[in-house]
């Protein structure tokens, strides 16, 4: 009879988060963060709840080429082009959230990898952007604070779409 061998449980990589606090309770809380490994994975078409969030958001702007709505939905409808997708702003946008304005002109889209020509090509036909590149590898790890592995030299990581 053969023994099975009882393999310990892979562990995730996982950012972690240290709080360090040195005096009272309104002493200032210093965070320290584990850099996390982005490497490649398995494709999942599960769109997350913070990633829907951001879709919401992505179909609530508005303004000049920029169809919000139509671009969520070209999101949504090629899911396994992409990772993640966000549409940040700049702090101007508090001067005018109480009138419903929304100051976002740029999306970043992290691609999949394989469908990297295919995500470049929507975007360029129906996306009405003014400018459209990517970022590579180097400067992906630096803004998404990830370590170098799973990137390995790649010219096309972040698709960035920007309206004017």
């Amino acid at each position: 009879m053969a023994v099975k061998k009882k393999m310990p449980a892979k562990k995730k990589d996982e950012s972690v988060a240290l709080r360090l606090s040195k005096g009272g309770k309104n002493a200032p809380v210093v965070e320290v963060r584990q850099i996390k490994n982005v490497a490649p994975r398995k494709y999942s078409s599960k769109i997350s709840k913070a990633q829907k969030f951001q879709l919401e958001v992505i179909a609530r702007t508005n303004f000049n080429f920029c169809d919000g709505r139509r671009i969520a939905e070209l999101l949504k409808g090629n899911r396994r082009m992409w990772r993640a997708a966000l549409m940040p702003l700049n702090l101007i946008s508090l001067r005018d959230m109480e009138e419903d304005c929304w100051h976002a002109d740029t999306l970043y889209i992290y691609a999949e990898d394989g469908y990297q020509h295919s995500m470049e090509e929507l975007v360029r036909e129906q996306f009405n952007a003014d400018e459209v590149h990517w970022i590579g590898s180097s400067s992906a790890v630096d803004i998404m604070g990830a370590s170098g592995e799973g990137f390995e030299e790649k010219s096309q990581v972040v698709l960035s779409v920007w309206w004017d």
